[in-house]
């Protein structure tokens, strides 16, 4: 089987990868030990942008450190990337919503699930990392 590299991605690709996506998993340690729960987003400069009920229990991950993660495979040529985002959780008041509405325009990820989703929070990337394997597999083991 051909080897291949994994190869690191900058900044600046995650951040260009993670606006090609609109889900995601939050990452974060609660009373119960870590834990994922999968969301849909928007990229904002370099801030993951969620819009949550007001009773949503991510709300308690405001202040905290957070991770967040987002990635894509394709299982046909054994390819994909992820990009993790390590960062803390905010409330973004409503006074900066008009912005970043304009900043996202037509990439603003509407939520999936049922009710009023009008809390914005916002992970601000303080460390960006990620990975990509790239390229076909020219032989299989079996």
């Amino acid at each position: 089987m051909t080897q291949r590299e994994i190869d690191s991605l900058n900044p600046e690709q995650c951040i260009e990868l993670l606006t090609q996506q609109v889900v995601g998993r939050v990452i974060f340690v609660d009373e119960q030990g870590p834990g994922a729960v999968p969301v849909n987003y928007a990229v904002a400069g370099n801030e993951i942008i969620l819009r949550v009920a007001e009773d949503s229990h991510l709300r308690a991950l405001i202040g905290n450190p957070i991770g967040f993660e987002s990635d894509y495979t394709n299982a046909d040529q054994s390819e994909g990337w992820s990009v993790l985002v390590r960062g803390s959780g905010r409330e973004i008041p409503m006074t900066e919503v008009p912005q970043i509405l304009k900043t996202l325009g037509d990439r603003l990820s509407r939520p999936w699930a049922e009710g009023v989703h009008n809390t914005w929070l916002g992970i601000k990337a303080d460390t960006l990392t990620g990975r990509r394997l790239s390229g076909a597999i020219h032989a299989r083991l079996f």
